[in-house]
């Protein structure tokens, strides 16, 4: 088996590939929000992905390959909502639509495809551990993640919780302990999928 050096994040420097199992690689790729019908964005990643599995196994590495399916959201409510059909009816349809697309762009398929929708347990298992060991808070049957509870937060990224701007991506909650804190599980709103859980009916955030 061929050595290979991959850059860490972490340490910023390339360092010999020592996996966990000795010969095997497992990798975990975020998947797509299926919402929409994928673009030139979304595949860049995937075709990245796939060259690195072929290489891996290139060289001798039994490669698992796991990429999931965010499957629950915002964008997929508000589409079905917009189109008068449930949400796994979109989910559905634009998970059928990445694959036609990948397909066609050669990508291979992963080995497993896990969806939010179907680790609804394991989802609130992790959050209420989370609560238990301090690292995130209810609120009125929404679930946050305090930013401030991990001393490392922002360390791969290479920025500070006072370098990040809140509210880039959505609104601020003026009930929230820090303008950072992101939810992990949302209370259910009207017309939105939900799943009973010990914070009330809601789903993941």
């Amino acid at each position: 088996m061929r050595e290979i050096t991959v850059y860490n994040t972490m340490t910023r420097q390339k360092e010999v590939f020592n996996p966990v199992t000795p010969g095997e690689a497992k990798m975990y790729v975020c998947g797509v929000t299926p919402y929409n019908h994928p673009h030139i964005g979304n595949a860049r990643p995937f075709v990245t992905w796939d060259v690195i599995r072929r290489y891996m196994k290139h060289v001798g590495y039994k490669v698992t390959y796991v990429q999931n399916f965010t499957d629950v959201d915002d964008k997929i409510i508000n589409t079905s909502n917009g189109e008068g059909v449930s949400w796994d009816t979109i989910a559905n349809r634009y998970i059928d639509s990445y694959f036609e697309v990948m397909d066609a762009l050669g990508v291979q398929r992963a080995d497993i495809y896990p969806r939010v929708s179907t680790h609804i347990e394991d989802i609130i298992a992790m959050i209420s551990t989370l609560i238990e060991n301090g690292y995130a808070y209810e609120l009125d049957g929404d679930v946050y993640y305090s930013v401030d509870k991990f001393e490392h937060y922002g360390e791969l990224s290479g920025r500070t919780l006072d370098d990040m701007e809140a509210g880039a991506r959505i609104e601020v909650d003026g009930r929230k302990k820090n303008p950072m804190d992101f939810a992990l599980w949302k209370a259910a709103k009207p017309g939105e999928p939900y799943w009973e859980s010990p914070w009330g009916k809601g789903r993941p955030g």
